[in-house]
């Protein structure tokens, strides 16, 4: 897959632009991240499995997402340090307790928010922590990416298996409407999200 060697083209870039202690992969358990966790420690990449990985746990997290990460610190046989908190407050409080952070890798998509003119390498915004991110995936489509998963057995949260397709927290997180099947009988359910057609217009239809 082209956009495979892509991505570990960008990630090798990073190592030979960052030391592996100089950059961590921001892990909140959804898909795109878990696949960018996949990549690093299934390339041949020198120093690649040195790269930190902290989950951004968010105020109100699924219990399913918390036990992806457990899974995910036993299949990939590393260790996940967690930051509660937003995103900014999580960048903030990562860069005061490790001053030699310099760099965060990240699951964004050009069809995510606010993506569409993102840089594979793009200083933070002013007004945030002074970080160079790192969007390996930024060309990938939601296709993509299930696919990759599927083709590689990769693990993922159970919540895509009913109808999740976005995954924030339990405040702001439904499964999408665009899966929902109502069965003869009344009952409701929903297909797994890799079944979302146009994934990458409905993929958040689900966000709150």
């Amino acid at each position: 897959m082209a956009k495979v060697k892509d991505s570990l083209r960008i990630i090798e870039q990073a190592l030979n632009t960052f030391r592996a202690e100089e950059m961590f992969l921001s892990f909140n358990g959804g898909k795109d991240c878990t696949v960018l966790l996949d990549l690093i420690h299934n390339s041949n990449l020198k120093d690649a499995k040195r790269i930190k990985c902290i989950y951004v746990r968010p105020r109100k997290p699924f219990d399913e997402i918390e036990e992806f990460v457990e899974l995910c610190r036993d299949h990939y046989g590393i260790t996940i340090s967690t930051i509660d908190g937003g995103i900014k407050a999580a960048l903030e409080l990562i860069c005061k307790q490790d001053q030699q952070i310099k760099a965060c890798i990240m699951g964004s998509r050009r069809s995510d928010p606010y993506c569409e003119r993102l840089a594979s390498f793009q200083q933070t915004d002013p007004g945030w922590p002074e970080l160079m991110r790192i969007n390996p995936l930024l060309e990938w489509t939601c296709e993509d990416i299930w696919s990759y998963i599927r083709d590689n057995n990769v693990p993922y949260c159970s919540l895509y298996d009913r109808g999740y397709t976005s995954i924030g927290d339990q405040s702001n997180t439904i499964p999408n409407p665009h899966l929902k099947v109502e069965m003869a009988n009344g009952d409701v359910t929903y297909l797994p999200a890799f079944n979302l057609r146009d994934a990458d217009k409905y993929e958040r239809a689900g966000r709150l």
